[in-house]
Protein backbone atom coordinates (compact mmCIF):
# COMPACT_ATOMS: atom_id res chain seq x y z
CA UNK A 1 0.00 0.00 0.00
CA UNK A 2 1.26 3.51 -0.82
CA UNK A 3 2.35 5.43 2.25
CA UNK A 4 -0.69 7.01 3.92
CA UNK A 5 -2.87 6.44 0.88
CA UNK A 6 -5.84 5.13 2.83
CA UNK A 7 -6.31 2.40 0.26
CA UNK A 8 -4.71 -1.02 0.11
CA UNK A 9 -3.44 -2.61 -3.08
CA UNK A 10 -3.76 -6.38 -2.93
CA UNK A 11 -0.95 -8.26 -4.62
CA UNK A 12 -1.17 -11.94 -3.69
CA UNK A 13 -3.48 -14.36 -5.45
CA UNK A 14 -6.43 -14.73 -5.58
CA UNK A 15 -6.89 -11.05 -4.69
CA UNK A 16 -4.26 -9.59 -7.04
CA UNK A 17 -5.39 -6.58 -8.98
CA UNK A 18 -8.13 -5.53 -6.55
CA UNK A 19 -8.42 -2.51 -4.24
CA UNK A 20 -9.50 -3.20 -0.66
CA UNK A 21 -11.96 -1.13 1.37
CA UNK A 22 -12.96 -1.49 5.03
CA UNK A 23 -16.51 -2.80 5.36
CA UNK A 24 -18.79 -0.68 7.59
CA UNK A 25 -20.25 -3.45 9.68
CA UNK A 26 -22.18 -1.15 12.00
CA UNK A 27 -24.66 -0.53 9.16
CA UNK A 28 -24.42 -4.06 7.75
CA UNK A 29 -27.76 -5.34 9.16
CA UNK A 30 -29.60 -2.24 7.96
CA UNK A 31 -28.13 -2.57 4.46
CA UNK A 32 -28.84 -6.31 4.37
CA UNK A 33 -32.48 -5.67 5.27
CA UNK A 34 -32.85 -3.05 2.54
CA UNK A 35 -31.12 -5.29 -0.01
CA UNK A 36 -33.49 -8.13 0.86
CA UNK A 37 -36.44 -5.82 0.21
CA UNK A 38 -34.95 -4.51 -3.03
CA UNK A 39 -34.30 -8.01 -4.36
CA UNK A 40 -37.83 -9.12 -3.49
CA UNK A 41 -39.16 -6.10 -5.38
CA UNK A 42 -36.88 -6.85 -8.33
CA UNK A 43 -38.63 -10.17 -8.74
CA UNK A 44 -42.06 -8.62 -8.34
CA UNK A 45 -41.40 -5.81 -10.86
CA UNK A 46 -39.06 -7.59 -13.25
CA UNK A 47 -41.45 -6.94 -16.15
CA UNK A 48 -41.49 -3.17 -15.52
CA UNK A 49 -38.22 -1.87 -17.01
CA UNK A 50 -38.40 1.57 -15.36
CA UNK A 51 -38.84 0.21 -11.84
CA UNK A 52 -36.39 -2.65 -12.45
CA UNK A 53 -33.67 -0.22 -13.56
CA UNK A 54 -34.28 2.10 -10.59
CA UNK A 55 -34.16 -0.84 -8.17
CA UNK A 56 -30.90 -2.07 -9.70
CA UNK A 57 -29.32 1.37 -9.21
CA UNK A 58 -30.43 1.38 -5.56
CA UNK A 59 -29.01 -2.12 -5.08
CA UNK A 60 -25.59 -0.97 -6.31
CA UNK A 61 -25.63 2.15 -4.15
CA UNK A 62 -26.52 0.09 -1.08
CA UNK A 63 -23.60 -2.24 -1.78
CA UNK A 64 -21.30 0.77 -2.16
CA UNK A 65 -22.45 2.34 1.13
CA UNK A 66 -21.24 -0.79 2.90
CA UNK A 67 -17.72 0.36 1.95
CA UNK A 68 -18.16 4.11 2.54
CA UNK A 69 -15.62 5.93 4.74
CA UNK A 70 -18.07 8.75 5.47
CA UNK A 71 -19.38 9.52 9.00
CA UNK A 72 -22.07 7.16 10.25
CA UNK A 73 -24.65 9.97 10.34
CA UNK A 74 -24.04 10.71 6.65
CA UNK A 75 -24.37 7.03 5.73
CA UNK A 76 -27.65 6.81 7.67
CA UNK A 77 -28.99 9.86 5.79
CA UNK A 78 -28.05 8.31 2.46
CA UNK A 79 -29.69 5.02 3.42
CA UNK A 80 -32.85 6.92 4.26
CA UNK A 81 -32.78 8.67 0.88
CA UNK A 82 -32.54 5.30 -0.86
CA UNK A 83 -35.88 4.07 0.50
CA UNK A 84 -37.78 5.75 -2.36
CA UNK A 85 -37.57 4.34 -5.90
CA UNK A 86 -38.28 6.98 -8.58
CA UNK A 87 -40.00 5.82 -11.75
CA UNK A 88 -41.84 7.85 -14.36
CA UNK A 89 -42.97 11.44 -13.92
CA UNK A 90 -43.40 12.39 -10.24
CA UNK A 91 -43.85 8.76 -9.21
CA UNK A 92 -42.08 7.00 -6.35
CA UNK A 93 -42.20 3.56 -4.81
CA UNK A 94 -41.54 3.64 -1.05
CA UNK A 95 -39.48 0.70 0.17
CA UNK A 96 -40.69 1.27 3.72
CA UNK A 97 -44.10 -0.06 2.71
CA UNK A 98 -42.47 -3.38 1.82
CA UNK A 99 -40.02 -3.71 4.70
CA UNK A 100 -40.50 -6.89 6.72
CA UNK A 101 -38.60 -5.37 9.63
CA UNK A 102 -36.76 -2.17 10.46
CA UNK A 103 -33.02 -2.20 11.12
CA UNK A 104 -32.76 1.59 11.49
CA UNK A 105 -33.40 4.05 14.28
CA UNK A 106 -31.96 4.27 17.80
CA UNK A 107 -30.83 1.16 19.66
CA UNK A 108 -34.03 -0.18 21.16
CA UNK A 109 -32.77 -2.54 23.85
CA UNK A 110 -29.78 -4.04 25.58
CA UNK A 111 -29.40 -6.85 23.06
CA UNK A 112 -29.19 -4.38 20.18
CA UNK A 113 -26.65 -2.29 22.10
CA UNK A 114 -24.34 -5.28 22.62
CA UNK A 115 -24.69 -6.28 18.95
CA UNK A 116 -23.91 -2.70 17.89
CA UNK A 117 -20.79 -2.57 20.09
CA UNK A 118 -19.58 -5.90 18.74
CA UNK A 119 -19.73 -4.62 15.16
CA UNK A 120 -18.20 -1.28 16.14
CA UNK A 121 -15.25 -3.00 17.79
CA UNK A 122 -14.67 -5.22 14.76
CA UNK A 123 -14.72 -2.18 12.49
CA UNK A 124 -12.28 -0.28 14.71
CA UNK A 125 -9.97 -3.30 14.81
CA UNK A 126 -9.90 -3.26 11.01
CA UNK A 127 -9.13 0.45 10.95
CA UNK A 128 -6.38 0.02 13.52
CA UNK A 129 -4.78 -2.72 11.47
CA UNK A 130 -4.72 -0.38 8.49
CA UNK A 131 -3.30 2.52 10.52
CA UNK A 132 -0.52 0.28 11.86
CA UNK A 133 0.58 -0.41 8.29
CA UNK A 134 1.39 3.31 8.06
CA UNK A 135 2.55 3.72 11.66
CA UNK A 136 4.09 0.33 12.54
CA UNK A 137 6.08 1.70 15.49
CA UNK A 138 3.22 3.57 17.15
CA UNK A 139 3.13 2.06 20.65
CA UNK A 140 -0.19 3.72 21.60
CA UNK A 141 -1.98 2.31 18.56
CA UNK A 142 -0.47 -1.09 19.31
CA UNK A 143 -1.71 -0.87 22.92
CA UNK A 144 -5.17 0.22 21.78
CA UNK A 145 -5.29 -2.71 19.35
CA UNK A 146 -4.31 -5.14 22.13
CA UNK A 147 -6.94 -3.74 24.51
CA UNK A 148 -9.66 -3.99 21.86
CA UNK A 149 -8.63 -7.56 21.04
CA UNK A 150 -9.02 -8.44 24.73
CA UNK A 151 -12.44 -6.79 24.95
CA UNK A 152 -15.44 -9.14 25.20
CA UNK A 153 -18.04 -7.16 23.23
CA UNK A 154 -20.60 -10.01 23.21
CA UNK A 155 -20.78 -10.18 27.00
CA UNK A 156 -23.45 -9.00 29.44
CA UNK A 157 -24.93 -5.57 28.71
CA UNK A 158 -23.81 -3.74 31.87
CA UNK A 159 -20.25 -5.06 31.59
CA UNK A 160 -20.04 -4.06 27.92
CA UNK A 161 -21.51 -0.62 28.68
CA UNK A 162 -18.94 -0.09 31.44
CA UNK A 163 -16.09 -1.10 29.11
CA UNK A 164 -17.29 1.20 26.33
CA UNK A 165 -17.69 4.16 28.70
CA UNK A 166 -14.10 3.58 29.79
CA UNK A 167 -12.87 3.40 26.19
CA UNK A 168 -14.77 6.56 25.33
CA UNK A 169 -12.63 8.52 27.81
CA UNK A 170 -9.32 6.80 27.09
CA UNK A 171 -6.25 8.63 25.71
CA UNK A 172 -5.81 5.72 23.28
CA UNK A 173 -9.11 6.56 21.59
CA UNK A 174 -8.10 10.22 21.33
CA UNK A 175 -4.76 9.19 19.78
CA UNK A 176 -6.53 6.81 17.39
CA UNK A 177 -8.84 9.61 16.20
CA UNK A 178 -5.84 11.91 15.74
CA UNK A 179 -4.16 9.33 13.52
CA UNK A 180 -7.31 9.01 11.44
CA UNK A 181 -7.22 12.79 11.11
CA UNK A 182 -3.68 12.45 9.75
CA UNK A 183 -5.09 10.61 6.74
CA UNK A 184 -7.28 13.62 6.01
CA UNK A 185 -4.33 15.98 6.39
CA UNK A 186 -2.28 13.88 4.00
CA UNK A 187 -5.07 14.15 1.44
CA UNK A 188 -5.18 17.95 1.81
CA UNK A 189 -1.40 18.35 1.78
CA UNK A 190 -0.96 18.90 -1.99
CA UNK A 191 -3.24 21.95 -1.71
CA UNK A 192 -1.54 23.50 1.34
CA UNK A 193 -0.33 26.62 -0.48
CA UNK A 194 -3.86 27.56 -1.58
CA UNK A 195 -5.56 27.05 1.78
CA UNK A 196 -4.08 30.12 3.50
CA UNK A 197 -3.41 28.40 6.84
CA UNK A 198 -1.20 25.56 8.02
CA UNK A 199 -3.17 22.32 8.08
CA UNK A 200 -1.93 21.39 11.55
CA UNK A 201 -3.28 24.72 12.88
CA UNK A 202 -6.81 24.21 11.57
CA UNK A 203 -9.78 23.43 13.78
CA UNK A 204 -12.19 20.61 12.87
CA UNK A 205 -14.56 23.19 11.36
CA UNK A 206 -11.75 24.77 9.34
CA UNK A 207 -10.71 21.37 8.04
CA UNK A 208 -14.25 20.79 6.78
CA UNK A 209 -14.16 24.16 5.03
CA UNK A 210 -10.77 23.25 3.56
CA UNK A 211 -12.29 20.09 2.14
CA UNK A 212 -14.97 22.12 0.35
CA UNK A 213 -12.37 24.54 -0.97
CA UNK A 214 -10.19 21.69 -2.21
CA UNK A 215 -13.11 20.41 -4.27
CA UNK A 216 -12.80 23.58 -6.40
CA UNK A 217 -9.00 23.74 -6.24
CA UNK A 218 -8.71 20.20 -7.49
CA UNK A 219 -10.69 21.03 -10.62
CA UNK A 220 -8.52 24.10 -11.27
CA UNK A 221 -5.31 22.11 -10.80
CA UNK A 222 -6.56 19.36 -13.06
CA UNK A 223 -7.11 21.82 -15.89
CA UNK A 224 -3.92 23.84 -15.38
CA UNK A 225 -1.55 20.92 -14.71
CA UNK A 226 -2.85 18.36 -17.17
CA UNK A 227 -4.48 17.85 -20.53
CA UNK A 228 -7.73 16.77 -18.84
CA UNK A 229 -11.04 18.12 -17.62
CA UNK A 230 -13.55 16.26 -15.47
CA UNK A 231 -17.04 15.53 -16.78
CA UNK A 232 -19.71 16.56 -14.27
CA UNK A 233 -22.69 14.82 -15.86
CA UNK A 234 -22.20 11.06 -15.64
CA UNK A 235 -25.71 10.09 -16.75
CA UNK A 236 -24.81 9.45 -20.42
CA UNK A 237 -21.98 7.19 -19.33
CA UNK A 238 -23.77 4.88 -16.89
CA UNK A 239 -24.65 2.32 -19.51
CA UNK A 240 -20.97 1.91 -20.38
CA UNK A 241 -20.12 1.20 -16.74
CA UNK A 242 -22.37 -1.83 -16.37
CA UNK A 243 -19.70 -4.29 -17.51
CA UNK A 244 -16.02 -4.35 -16.62
CA UNK A 245 -13.63 -3.61 -19.48
CA UNK A 246 -12.48 -6.91 -20.96
CA UNK A 247 -8.73 -6.17 -20.73
CA UNK A 248 -8.04 -2.82 -19.00
CA UNK A 249 -8.85 -3.94 -15.48
CA UNK A 250 -7.20 -5.20 -12.31
CA UNK A 251 -7.85 -8.86 -13.12
CA UNK A 252 -6.14 -8.97 -16.51
CA UNK A 253 -2.36 -8.64 -16.19
CA UNK A 254 -1.70 -9.61 -19.84
CA UNK A 255 -2.78 -6.21 -21.17
CA UNK A 256 -0.29 -4.45 -18.88
CA UNK A 257 2.56 -6.75 -19.85
CA UNK A 258 2.79 -8.60 -16.53
CA UNK A 259 1.85 -8.60 -12.85
CA UNK A 260 4.26 -5.81 -11.83
CA UNK A 261 2.88 -3.35 -14.37
CA UNK A 262 -0.71 -4.36 -13.57
CA UNK A 263 0.00 -3.69 -9.88
CA UNK A 264 1.36 -0.27 -10.79
CA UNK A 265 -1.90 0.42 -12.61
CA UNK A 266 -3.75 -0.55 -9.39
CA UNK A 267 -1.60 1.82 -7.31
CA UNK A 268 -2.34 4.62 -9.77
CA UNK A 269 -6.07 3.87 -9.56
CA UNK A 270 -5.82 4.04 -5.76
CA UNK A 271 -4.18 7.45 -6.01
CA UNK A 272 -6.92 8.72 -8.33
CA UNK A 273 -9.63 7.40 -6.02
CA UNK A 274 -8.00 9.04 -3.00
CA UNK A 275 -7.22 12.39 -4.66
CA UNK A 276 -10.64 12.84 -6.22
CA UNK A 277 -12.57 11.90 -3.07
CA UNK A 278 -14.07 9.01 -4.99
CA UNK A 279 -17.64 8.19 -4.03
CA UNK A 280 -18.31 4.47 -4.34
CA UNK A 281 -22.03 5.06 -4.71
CA UNK A 282 -21.28 6.89 -7.95
CA UNK A 283 -18.84 4.09 -8.88
CA UNK A 284 -16.91 5.94 -11.57
CA UNK A 285 -15.37 9.21 -12.78
CA UNK A 286 -15.17 10.54 -16.34
CA UNK A 287 -12.30 12.63 -17.70
CA UNK A 288 -11.92 14.21 -21.14
CA UNK A 289 -8.91 15.56 -23.02
CA UNK A 290 -8.98 19.31 -23.54
CA UNK A 291 -8.94 18.89 -27.30
CA UNK A 292 -12.13 16.82 -26.93
CA UNK A 293 -10.69 13.83 -28.76
CA UNK A 294 -10.80 11.20 -26.00
CA UNK A 295 -12.76 10.49 -22.82
CA UNK A 296 -11.93 8.03 -20.06
CA UNK A 297 -14.24 6.23 -17.65
CA UNK A 298 -12.36 5.23 -14.49
CA UNK A 299 -13.60 3.34 -11.43
CA UNK A 300 -15.61 0.23 -10.64
CA UNK A 301 -18.08 -1.37 -13.03
CA UNK A 302 -21.51 -2.37 -11.77
CA UNK A 303 -20.55 -6.03 -12.08
CA UNK A 304 -17.38 -5.43 -9.99
CA UNK A 305 -19.60 -5.55 -6.91
CA UNK A 306 -20.76 -9.03 -7.92
CA UNK A 307 -17.11 -10.12 -8.00
CA UNK A 308 -16.10 -8.41 -4.74
CA UNK A 309 -13.63 -10.45 -2.69
CA UNK A 310 -13.90 -10.91 1.08
CA UNK A 311 -10.40 -10.60 2.52
CA UNK A 312 -8.79 -10.54 5.94
CA UNK A 313 -9.72 -7.78 8.40
CA UNK A 314 -13.37 -7.41 7.37
CA UNK A 315 -12.44 -5.78 4.07
CA UNK A 316 -13.90 -6.12 0.59
CA UNK A 317 -11.71 -5.85 -2.51
CA UNK A 318 -12.99 -4.56 -5.87
CA UNK A 319 -11.35 -4.75 -9.30
CA UNK A 320 -11.04 -1.30 -10.97
CA UNK A 321 -11.29 -0.77 -14.71
CA UNK A 322 -10.64 1.89 -17.36
CA UNK A 323 -12.57 2.48 -20.60
CA UNK A 324 -11.62 4.76 -23.49
CA UNK A 325 -13.87 6.68 -25.90
CA UNK A 326 -13.43 8.56 -29.17
CA UNK A 327 -15.43 11.73 -29.85
CA UNK A 328 -16.78 12.63 -33.27
CA UNK A 329 -17.49 16.03 -34.77
CA UNK A 330 -21.14 15.75 -33.72
CA UNK A 331 -20.10 15.45 -30.04
CA UNK A 332 -21.15 11.81 -29.94
CA UNK A 333 -18.73 9.40 -28.31
CA UNK A 334 -17.88 5.81 -29.13
CA UNK A 335 -16.13 3.24 -26.94
CA UNK A 336 -13.02 1.70 -28.49
CA UNK A 337 -13.88 -2.00 -28.63
CA UNK A 338 -12.47 -5.21 -30.08
CA UNK A 339 -15.37 -5.49 -32.54
CA UNK A 340 -14.08 -2.33 -34.25
CA UNK A 341 -11.03 -4.39 -35.32
CA UNK A 342 -12.48 -7.76 -36.39
CA UNK A 343 -9.88 -10.48 -36.24
CA UNK A 344 -7.04 -8.04 -35.47
CA UNK A 345 -6.27 -7.96 -31.75
CA UNK A 346 -2.95 -6.21 -32.35
CA UNK A 347 -4.69 -3.27 -34.03
CA UNK A 348 -7.18 -3.14 -31.16
CA UNK A 349 -4.36 -2.95 -28.59
CA UNK A 350 -2.59 -0.25 -30.60
CA UNK A 351 -5.79 1.80 -30.61
CA UNK A 352 -6.15 1.39 -26.86
CA UNK A 353 -2.53 2.44 -26.41
CA UNK A 354 -3.02 5.58 -28.46
CA UNK A 355 -6.05 6.52 -26.39
CA UNK A 356 -4.79 5.55 -22.92
CA UNK A 357 -1.28 7.01 -22.94
CA UNK A 358 -2.47 10.67 -22.79
CA UNK A 359 -4.63 9.83 -19.79
CA UNK A 360 -1.94 7.95 -17.86
CA UNK A 361 0.67 10.65 -18.44
CA UNK A 362 -1.69 13.50 -17.51
CA UNK A 363 -3.40 11.99 -14.47
CA UNK A 364 -0.09 10.77 -13.03
CA UNK A 365 1.10 14.41 -12.91
CA UNK A 366 -2.07 15.43 -11.05
CA UNK A 367 -1.69 12.75 -8.36
CA UNK A 368 2.12 12.99 -8.09
CA UNK A 369 2.62 9.45 -9.35
CA UNK A 370 5.81 8.78 -11.33
CA UNK A 371 5.19 6.24 -14.07
CA UNK A 372 7.85 3.56 -14.15
CA UNK A 373 9.96 2.60 -17.12
CA UNK A 374 8.16 -0.76 -17.12
CA UNK A 375 4.65 0.64 -17.54
CA UNK A 376 5.84 2.92 -20.35
CA UNK A 377 7.59 0.04 -22.10
CA UNK A 378 4.55 -2.21 -21.69
CA UNK A 379 2.75 -0.15 -24.31
CA UNK A 380 5.63 -0.38 -26.77
CA UNK A 381 5.27 -4.14 -27.00
CA UNK A 382 2.22 -3.57 -29.24
CA UNK A 383 3.86 -1.18 -31.70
Amino acid sequence: MDKKSGFQTVYDKPDAGAIAFQSREEVGPQIDALLETVRDLQQEYKEDSQIAEALHEIELKLQALRLSNEPLETIQQKLQSLTEVPFGADKKLNLAAFRKKSASGPLANETEYVAHVKKLVRNTLGNLSQLLVNYPDDAILQRFLKELQELKPDGEYRAVKLQMDKFGKSPQLWHYNEKKKDFLLEWLKPFQAELGKALDKMTAEELQEALKKVEMLRETKLETMTNLTQEKERGPWRGFNKDMHAVMNGKNKDFWGGAETRDEFIRLMSKIISRFAFNLEDRFLVFRTKDGGFSYLVGFADDAFNEALNIEGGKLALYPHLKTFLHGGDSKFHEIEQKDYPGDTSAYFRALKTAVVPFLTSISVMVEFELSKQIKESFDMWT
